[in-house]
């Protein structure tokens, strides 16, 4: 019923209720109850007042009528009432088009009665909400994939200040999951599955304020009761009534509760009560509600903190304290909190020391401590126990969160947030306090689902705990990352957070949690900019395409291969939203008009039907598309090719690269998923920006080369003079926008030749056409310079175009790679130039008006060529002619002629030195020899080979592909309006896409040579790749027993060798032994003969003969040895070996025998 009028809307349907089934379509009708009359909706595409299960109809707040046909019209409608001729009626003021899926059966729209509409999208999984009002979009929440596709049953609901968005969908497992998005952020806060198959009863917010709840209920028609659930949008949580008969004598009876109001509507009385004067309700309400979600969505509980504390500080309460030795207690559900404060008299600054006493086991935790900047005679200090049993402290030194970790029975500071302290460090505690709580509260209000990213400071840092933590990483992994990037000796610990980060996003991909998924996957897309800044060595950037490359869309209603497919390799597809709605045109109604009539045209007028049709005929004549198999994939570009929806226009001067924009490596382009990008980037907004740049500077180019060519008799002053203004205007466009590249990146732009040619080309017309307007006469060599770079520069725009961009990426590519050799070969020609020119300048003074002839070789006119006259009998006579010479005849004489005439050497040409004699001149032999071997013959065919080489590495499509992302990058940085880099059809959330089936698998068997590559692919899409594609596996199962045998085989070397290594030093050990007593015992009896028979002797001659029997003894053991040993070892190691060999071969030996049965098999096939 409208708000405004007595007009009620009627609409025949069966509700959802105690599990009845909904009956579609239903028809609507609009009656006046003042007349009891049925007013008429006359607007194409609503005359049968019929709506699918799909539309919806409602009044809004201000009394007009909204309707939403998301199929066959593809509109929406708003109707006011209006009196004409004395009488009301219902008029279309807006007609608007939706947006048109490829799938349009599975499209759903849902209006609310402030004007918001929801439109549910299959094709991407996502739900997009627009205010018909404005007609412009506002935010997007992407579905999870395991959510079922009945429309029917799905329910859109806004609490009533419009800030959250409460879905519910069934899913695989027939039970039900209801999920809530902040409508401020997209993010989702809060969801609850429910595994019975129950039928749903109500779904809504009830309350009012911060008594606003939302409501779920279940009818069981086994035990004919219902089951309810309630969510508090304080504590993000859902919970089961603890009472069983809340509300229940509503719901039992024919009551309606919409917000804070119980509706009774009975046969001959309307009843309106208070839902908060319900003694049930009440009773709820009053119960304690901790909060068990996480701190970081708690803004609600902190922000009413902070602005108590602030309306204190506006009256002057402030709570300045006493130091004291006796410590405070600050009672908790689960812990009591105790704080003691002291002064620091050596640092200046005040101590707070702060324990925890665990209630449950009556334990103490250790001490945590920060410090402030207080006086020595009382301090500031803000305490508050949150309703979770977290503490917030507010001081002079910031904003601090701690937290109880039981497990290690100690305090954990979870949350730090200041002001610049460097700005305030010399401030009064209570303004520096009073500046921290005003920017925190800013920043509360830019976005109130969750606090404002931590701050992480060189003292104070609460990274150790937030870098464990799986919620902080998905909220703020991009700050995390980022710290830990910055500092170089935390690069261990960043790869172990990328690892994380990376686990659980594949978890939330492999559950079907796309949201959760893009949000984990988005932070380390942000951070990668700096952690490729700080840690080349890392390659973030590469290991992120590497994870995400190949994502199957894993839904089970979306099938991830597509038998018919019109699209062609690496094409999107799916409905990506605009900023604005727009309203119906002309164009629109005759489209819709024909559509509508075409069988009627078809039956009664058959010719104009084939004439309408003939150019359809013709295209498909001409332009026929065959269907090929394709597989659907996804890459999410969240804060990849994304930008900050925060914006002001200082960005047209200062903008940051984001990672796309930062893809600087050849390499990048093999991924599919890059490849599709630019695509979609080219395709969507990229060609026409393009072309529309090279028509303007096209225009720049031909009117300055009319003025040049053209002569002055053909076009006169004034005309030349509006071209030449015209030249001017637009190369000063040219020119800022070379100064903003610049500005962007002014190494990078100064490093770049190609930037100072796009200058020239530019400056050179531009300060011509300013000479050439105060200065009729202006020297050609300005007007030829500036005509040559203009026409240079027009031709390499057909970079773009793949029939000319692979050339033009490898003239680019091979300049790259072989500057570094003609920056030698042209250090070579300046020291042949210059060290010619010392050699064969003119030593005297010449003139080309008068002849001089001296002794200096080197003179011009000692080069010239003489002719003599020669008689008719053959005599020469005494007179002769001698050419005048000019600056060609001594090239050599200035350093710069000499430059250009060892170039011309270079190229083959000798004539500068054929004017001398070589006999006579031996150095210029030595130098020419020198020049031609080192320069002609070895330099030149080595620059070849080079140029050869570098030709083959850049002859990819690689290397045109990272020419169009620079072109794409330049476009996106300095060509488009803040505005326009947030529109979200142009830069998208996720990208999805099809790839052909045909080439997937010649990538994949490529892919499977490339260990990093496959290994990396996530288990699921793994999986179903070799589902897909059993050869792959084959060959994957083949690979991995190759290296299974490889491994086998190396492991049985290293047991061979430790096992000869054992036996060898055995052998060793007993030789040695045996060794030691021989020579004892022979020394023994050698000693005691000699003493028997030659006790005379000196001891000189009994070392010589022990010295001489130990050398026999020695041999004489090496020999009896050496066959014995020999032996041994060879025995026990042929035993040993064998053993061991046949053991570690026997399973490879069978893998062998099955891949040849495997291989003669195919062979056979």
């Amino acid at each position: 019923m409208s708000s405004s009028e007595l007009v009620k809307l009627r609409v025949e349907e069966d509700t959802p209720h105690r599990g009845k089934e909904i009956r579609y379509p239903k028809e609507f009708a609009v009656i006046d109850i003042t007349t009891k009359s049925r007013q008429t909706l006359n607007v194409q595409g609503l005359k049968d007042n019929m709506l699918s299960l799909n539309g919806d109809i409602t009044f809004l707040e201000n009394g007009d009528l909204a309707i939403a046909k998301p199929d066959s019209v593809f509109r929406a409608y708003i109707f006011s009432k209006l009196k004409f001729n004395g009488k009301y009626q219902w008029t279309c003021k807006n007609s608007i088009e939706l947006e048109k899926n490829d799938s349009n059966r599975y499209n759903k729209c849902k209006i609310n009665k402030n004007g918001t509409l929801f439109i549910y999208f299959l094709k991407p999984h996502v739900i997009t909400q627009w205010n018909l009002i404005t007609r412009k979009f506002e935010m997007q929440y992407i579905l999870n994939s395991n959510l079922r596709l009945q429309l029917c049953y799905n329910r859109f609901e806004m609490n009533s200040d419009n800030t959250l968005l409460a879905i519910t969908f069934y899913i695989k497992s027939r039970g039900r999951a209801v999920y809530v998005y902040s409508t401020i952020s997209g993010i989702e806060i809060a969801n609850k599955t429910f595994s019975e198959s129950f039928s749903l009863h109500k779904f809504c917010f009830i309350g009012s304020k911060e008594k606003e709840r939302l409501f779920i209920s279940f009818w069981n028609g086994k035990t004919k009761n219902y089951i309810i659930y309630i969510l508090n949008p304080l504590t993000h949580t859902f919970d089961e009534s603890p009472d069983t008969n809340i509300l229940h004598d509503i719901l039992s009876q024919n009551y309606e509760v919409i917000n804070d109001y119980i509706i009774k509507i009975d046969k001959n009385e309307l009843s309106i009560k208070r839902l908060s004067q319900n003694e049930n309700w009440k009773n709820h309400l009053q119960s304690k509600e901790r909060y068990v979600d996480s701190i970081f969505f708690n803004t609600k509980e902190i922000k009413q903190f902070i602005l108590s504390i602030l309306e204190r500080y506006k009256s002057n309460q402030f709570l300045t304290q006493s130091y004291s030795d006796v410590s405070k207690e600050y009672p908790g559900v689960a812990c009591t909190w105790i704080v003691t404060n002291k002064y620091n008299e050596y640092n200046k600054h005040s101590d707070t020391t702060l324990k925890a006493q665990i209630k449950s086991n009556l334990t103490e935790t250790s001490a945590a401590n920060f410090n402030s900047n207080d006086s020595a005679d009382s301090y500031n200090l803000e305490i508050k126990v949150l309703k979770n049993d977290d503490i917030i402290f507010v001081s002079s030194s910031g904003i601090r969160i701690f937290s109880v970790n039981s497990e290690k029975n100690s305090i954990e500071l979870i949350y730090f947030w200041k002001e610049d302290i460097q700005k305030i460090s010399t401030q009064k505690a209570q303004q520096s306090i009073n500046k921290h709580l005003i920017s925190f509260k800013n920043k509360l209000d830019i976005d109130i689902v969750i606090l404002p990213a931590p701050i992480f400071g060189i003292w104070v840092n609460c990274f150790d705990t937030l870098k464990n933590n799986e919620i902080a990483l998905k909220l703020y992994g991009k700050e995390i990352l980022q710290h830990s990037g910055r500092k170089t000796n935390l690069h261990n610990e960043t790869n172990v957070i990328l690892d994380d980060c990376y686990k659980y996003s594949i978890s939330m991909f492999e559950n079907g949690d796309i949201n959760n998924f893009l949000l984990f996957i988005s932070q380390i897309a942000f951070a990668l900019v700096e952690l490729e800044k700080y840690n080349k060595n890392l390659k973030a950037t590469e290991n992120f395409l590497l994870k995400i490359n190949l994502l199957i869309i894993n839904d089970i209603y979306i099938k991830y291969i597509n038998d018919y497919s019109l699209l062609s390799h690496l094409q999107y597809y799916g409905i990506y939203v605009h900023s604005y709605l727009s309203n119906t045109s002309f164009f629109d109604y005759l489209l819709f008009w024909i559509s509508e009539n075409w069988s009627l045209l078809k039956n009664n007028y058959p010719k104009i039907y084939k004439i309408l049709k003939s150019p359809y005929l013709f295209y498909l004549s001409y332009f026929t598309i065959y269907p090929q198999k394709t597989i659907r994939l996804m890459f999410p570009l969240l804060n990849f090719a994304t930008y900050s929806q925060n914006y002001s226009y200082n960005e047209l001067f200062s903008l940051y690269n984001n990672s796309f924009t930062s893809l600087d490596i050849s390499d990048y382009y093999k991924w599919w998923n890059i490849k599709a990008l630019i695509n979609f980037k080219w395709n969507t907004y990229g060609k026409l920006y393009y072309f529309l740049i090279w028509i303007i500077y096209s225009i720049f180019m031909y009117c300055f080369l009319i003025v040049s060519t053209i002569s002055k008799s053909e076009i006169s002053w004034n005309n030349q003079v509006i071209l030449l203004i015209i030249t001017i205007f637009l190369g000063f466009i040219h020119f800022i926008f070379e100064v903003r590249q610049f500005i962007h990146k002014p190494m990078h732009y100064i490093t770049s030749s190609w930037n100072w040619f796009d200058l020239a080309a530019i400056l050179f017309p531009t300060i011509t056409s300013i000479i050439w307007i105060y200065d009729i006469t202006i020297p050609v060599w300005i007007i030829t310079i500036s005509v040559f770079l203009l026409e240079i520069k027009f031709l390499l725009f057909f970079r773009v175009l793949q029939y000319f961009g692979t050339y033009f990426a490898i003239m680019i590519g091979v300049a790259q790679k072989i500057f570094s050799f003609l920056v030698v070969l042209g250090i070579l020609v300046l020291a042949f130039a210059h060290s010619l020119h010392i050699l064969l300048r003119p030593t005297t003074k010449y003139s080309y008006n008068q002849p001089s002839y001296t002794d200096d070789s080197n003179n011009p006119w000692n080069l010239v060529s003489t002719y003599q006259f020669i008689s008719s009998n053959s005599t020469v006579e005494g007179s002769s002619l001698v050419e005048i010479p000019d600056d060609n005849t001594n090239m050599f004489a200035l350093f710069s002629t000499s430059l250009l005439a060892v170039y011309f050497m270079l190229t083959g040409d000798s004539s500068a030195v054929s004017s001398w004699v070589y006999k006579n001149n031996w150095m210029l032999v030595f130098l020419m020899v020198i020049f031609s071997f080192f320069t002609t013959i070895y330099l030149l065919n080595l620059f070849i080979t080079l140029l050869g080489a570098a030709v083959d590495e850049t002859n990819n499509e690689e290397s045109f592909l990272h020419l169009k992302c620079e072109i794409l990058s330049e476009i996106e940085l300095f060509w488009m309006l803040p505005y326009q880099r947030r529109k979200k059809n142009w830069f998208l959330d996720i990208l999805y896409y099809e790839a052909s089936v045909h080439e997937l698998k010649k990538y994949l068997k490529k892919s499977t040579e490339d260990e990093e590559i496959f290994e990396n692919l996530l288990p699921s899409v793994k999986k179903k790749l070799q589902d897909l594609f059993p050869e792959i596996k084959e060959l994957t199962e083949i690979k991995y027993s190759n290296k299974e045998i490889k491994d086998s085989k190396e492991e049985i070397k290293d047991t061979i060798k430790a096992q000869k290594d054992e036996l060898v030093n055995d052998l060793k050990a007993q030789i040695d032994k045996s060794l030691k007593a021989q020579i004892d015992e022979s020394l023994k009896a050698q000693i005691d003969e000699l003493l028997k028979t030659q006790k005379d002797e000196s001891l000189k001659d009994l070392k010589a003969q022990m010295d001489e029997s130990l050398k026999n003894l020695k041999d004489q053991i090496d020999e009896s040895l050496k066959d014995k040993l020999k032996a041994q070892i060879d025995e026990s190691l042929a035993d040993r070996l064998k053993i061991q060999i046949d053991e570690a071969l026997k399973d490879p030996i069978d893998k062998f025998n099955k891949l040849i049965e495997f291989i003669e098999k195919k062979e056979s096939e």
